[in-house]
């Protein structure tokens, strides 16, 4: 993932570039933990308890899945996006907007044309395989019927969702400029810096949360992410509040060394979210039940509590811990964006070919896991890394004398 949703330095970078700073290696793997996060989670839900309008329900589910599911989606994407508006914020600085701009459509605009030319008729054809295969055949398909606004997305939509807050961004930053607005950024740098040096953050930004995730599909999604072209007005403000905070604590980067204190607290908060969301899903409330609304409350609030605790809280570990240069973790993460864009066909060809097997859910997952990492990787190394689609997702790289 190294290069998304924004890249570092490399070496297609112009010369007249307006700021540089020195790499921060912890946010880089951090980015490649979270899109590799995303292979795990699409591996496992075919083998959770939940019933999930999925391309398979697997003979061998176990709850351990729901919970693993559950752990990994409540913040994986917020994370995701608060990394994005802060590496977005950089390359603004560094670029210029119009450079911004035309450098975004290429890593993340062109990918995501090309995607949904290629794997998604791929994914739509597994599935259509797969109801082939049910017993009893299924009477109305899953992906429903095609129209235009229909067009489902896949895995891919996190790649339009990134156009939008870049659009909106690059919008809003030429609307001060017309508006004469930049005595008002010393202001907003105060309240932000008031707002971030507060160790209860995720507490101050649940108001917001709650009323994006309120008119969700299901306790705790703010959208139907994947299924439709356009993504719903709610779910960019959700996300689009994960990457605002990433793009102003870019401008104010100092900081960052607070992330790294009181990371107790932060996953204290964090469990405590995920304890009232998953109580929210046991209790199974229906919307005629007198505590449906004090149920859906709670819940709602665990969810952005667990999102924003987590993220503030992995972010800060990670600066903490993990900010040594590796070369096979610097190698991991320019694989990950690589691997997530084209894992989910195989994904899910696998999960419909295992779902009768009467094998332990686990050695399936595992199964799952392990062949995709070694076709992803592969695939990678030898059709990718140095050729045009690598400099396409990842800018050059200049092949080494131990690689050659």
């Amino acid at each position: 993932m190294s290069d998304i949703p924004v890249a570092p330095v490399t070496s297609e970078t112009p010369a007249g570039s307006r700021h540089r700073e020195e790499r921060l290696h912890a946010l880089d793997n951090l980015r490649a933990v979270a899109m590799l996060l995303g292979i795990v989670l699409h591996a496992a839900l075919s083998f959770m308890t939940l019933p999930i309008p999925w391309i398979a329900r697997d003979v061998s589910r176990n709850f351990g899945f729901d919970v693993l599911v559950g752990f990994i989606h409540g913040f994986r994407m917020q994370l995701f996006f608060f990394l994005a508006g802060f590496f977005g914020n950089l390359l603004w600085q560094r670029l210029g907007a119009r450079e911004f701009l035309r450098q975004r459509g290429k890593r993340i605009g062109l990918p995501f044309l090309l995607g949904m030319a290629t794997l998604m008729p791929a994914i739509i054809i597994i599935w259509g395989w797969s109801e082939l295969r049910a017993e009893p055949r299924p009477t109305q398909r899953q992906y429903g019927e095609l129209t235009f606004f229909s067009i489902p997305t896949g895995h891919l939509w996190f790649l339009e969702m990134l156009l939008i807050l870049y659009a909106g961004a690059a919008l809003l930053a030429w609307l001060g400029t017309k508006l004469k607005l930049d005595g008002v950024l010393p202001r907003l740098d105060t309240a932000f810096d008031w707002f971030f040096t507060r160790s209860w953050k995720p507490l101050l930004v649940l108001p917001p949360s709650l009323l994006c995730l309120w008119s969700g599909p299901m306790l705790g999604e703010v959208d139907h992410a994947g299924l439709r072209l356009l993504p719903a007005i709610r779910a960019v403000a959700y996300y689009g509040l994960f990457f605002l905070v990433g793009w102003w604590l870019h401008r104010r980067r100092h900081h960052l060394d607070a992330l790294q204190r009181g990371l107790w607290f932060g996953f204290a908060l964090a469990l405590l979210g995920m304890v009232a969301l998953g109580a929210g899903h046991l209790s199974q409330v229906g919307p005629t039940d007198p505590s449906h609304f004090t149920v859906r409350l709670l819940g709602l609030a665990g969810a952005s509590l667990y999102a924003w605790g987590m993220t503030f809280a992995v972010t800060g570990w990670f600066l903490k811990f993990a900010g040594q240069h590796h070369p096979w973790i610097r190698y991991l993460a320019d694989a990950s964006y690589w691997c997530y864009l084209l894992h989910l066909p195989l994904v899910l060809w696998l999960q419909v070919l295992v779902a009768k097997w009467p094998v332990n859910g686990w050695l399936k997952f595992s199964l799952i896991m392990v062949v995709n990492v070694l076709v992803l990787l592969a695939s990678y190394h030898w059709c990718v890394r140095y050729t045009w689609l690598g400099r396409l997702l990842n800018g050059p790289r200049e092949r080494s004398k131990a690689a050659a």
